[in-house]
């Protein structure tokens, strides 16, 4: 019963992962300069990423996430065993480092970053089936643990956008890396293990300017797709610690995203039973199944401080809602187990530039 609630988690976890907005460095299929008109004292500079060989430097950051989570389980244990929780409402507040360590990128004008991040204190509260939580219910798969220590290098260009995610490279032509699920929202690591940047067009900017991009790809071997449309604004300019900076407001919408993983798990109770038949053992009873995950639209609301000198982030901040419904129903001819999930998930990123060059 325990490998049964781990699964079911971590598939949660992989499509919160999939299918949760976030501002992200992607490069655009097809980047859209929105034309406004700039107050007359601004002048349009090239935003551009100015990282040198060797430069390090830490953001420090807090996460905090609200997690509601409910389970209607019927039949004999249900499909995730016998003492899952019904009903979870936790929040929890991580807060550590995130450091980008600079070298030279394979291309001119590219440079690779090596993300990697520590964990320095997580607080949790809440309830699980009326009771206080426990942290040690996030390491015993009780409560679902969405957020890992980032480690990974990706390679960008001057203006940000991705070429390569550790190693492989990003075609023009797959805007998700040839796998959706790779570079959105990515709540598996709440956000932290990519660039905190955005892709910058190659126009140059003023306060009052806009671009954006769309992103739709199909899921391979799932009728569906994924997309995601992204606004970014030039809003105003200031100080933040000692910095010159542009701030930048974007707002991420999701569209709904519905998988129907249950033709993919008939097909391997299928091949069991073939394989039953092979060995002339009849006491195979293929079941029938339903295995529906709806992700819901979402929208992801951020600003970025962005010291155009320098050539960095100083301060990011993100906000990102998102619901995730499942549904799993076997039967056969001893009956039925159906169970169904939902999961509401809150988060608020906040990443501030600690220790580089221009700290």
């Amino acid at each position: 019963m325990r490998a049964r609630l781990t699964l079911t988690l971590v598939v949660m976890a992989m499509v919160a992962a999939a299918c949760g907005p976030a501002e992200d460095a992607t490069p655009p299929p097809s980047t859209t300069l929105i034309s406004t008109t700039a107050p007359p004292e601004a002048e349009a500079v090239a935003f551009v990423y100015s990282y040198e060989p060797g430069d390090h430097h830490d953001y420090a950051f807090t996460l905090d996430q609200t997690l509601e989570m409910t389970v209607d389980a019927e039949g004999e244990d249900g499909l995730l065993g016998e003492e899952i929780p019904g009903d979870i409402n936790v929040t929890t507040s991580i807060a550590g480092t995130v450091g980008y360590d600079i070298a030279a990128g394979p291309e001119p004008g590219t440079r690779q970053i090596s993300i990697s991040g520590s964990f320095d204190s997580l607080e949790i509260d809440g309830t699980v089936d009326g009771e206080p939580v426990q942290e040690g219910m996030i390491e015993e798969g009780t409560v679902p643990d969405l957020v890992e220590v980032p480690d990974l290098t990706i390679v960008i260009d001057e203006h940000g956008r991705l070429v390569s995610v550790d190693g492989d490279e990003v075609p023009d032509d797959l805007p998700f890396f040839g796998d959706p699920f790779s570079e959105l929202g990515d709540f598996t690591s709440g956000g932290l293990s990519g660039h905190f940047g955005p892709a910058f067009p190659d126009e140059p900017l003023a306060v009052g300017d806009a671009w954006s991009f769309a992103q739709t790809e199909e899921i391979e071997g799932l009728d569906a797709a994924m997309s995601v449309d992204t606004t970014y604004e030039v809003t105003d300019t200031g100080t933040l610690n000692g910095h010159p900076v542009a701030v930048i407001e974007f707002t991420t919408e999701t569209a709904e995203v519905v998988l129907d993983l249950g033709e993919m798990f008939q097909a391997l109770f299928d091949a069991f039973g073939e394989l039953g038949n092979e060995t002339e053992d009849t006491t195979v009873e293929i079941p029938n199944m339903t295995f529906l995950i709806t992700v819901a639209p979402s929208t992801a609301t951020g600003t970025v401080w962005f010291d155009q000198e320098a050539g960095i982030v100083v301060r990011s901040l993100q906000d990102t809602a998102t619901t995730i419904s499942m549904l799993m129903e076997f039967s056969d001819s001893e009956g039925m187990v159906r169970t169904a999930v939902t999961m509401d998930l809150d988060m608020q990123l906040t990443a501030e530039l600690v220790q580089g060059p221009s700290a």
